[in-house]
């Protein structure tokens, strides 16, 4: 199991809905669920917290989250994810899926 938690610099989220929270996937082989919070400690940054099954891929992961955060407006959110060994394609999918969920009010 490794764990580890970074800031990202990104744009503030401005989108006003009454969400405070919004999850994506689920803990399970294979997959990954994504918890994605308004109300993280710094406006401009997006705090992430992972949690993962398969160690060594810390590097990857910090890839794959500084570029959320570039291309998505998500400053001021914190943003925890528990993996079970979720392919890389399926770690993007579920960060889109929870950004939709939390500010587009999607199911």
């Amino acid at each position: 199991m490794e764990k580890f938690a970074k800031a990202f610099p990104s744009r503030s989220l401005r989108v006003k809905t009454s969400k405070p929270w919004a999850l994506a996937g689920v803990v399970g082989s294979g997959n990954l669920e994504v918890l994605l919070e308004r109300g993280g400690r710094q406006s401009d940054a997006m705090e992430c917290h992972v949690e993962t099954s398969i160690p060594g891929y810390k590097a990857s992961w910090l890839a794959a989250l500084a570029d959320f955060a570039r291309n998505y407006p998500a400053g001021g959110t914190k943003v925890t994810i528990n993996d079970q060994g979720a392919p890389p394609v399926l770690v993007n999918l579920r960060l889109r899926q929870a950004y939709d969920h939390l500010t587009k009010g999607g199911k």
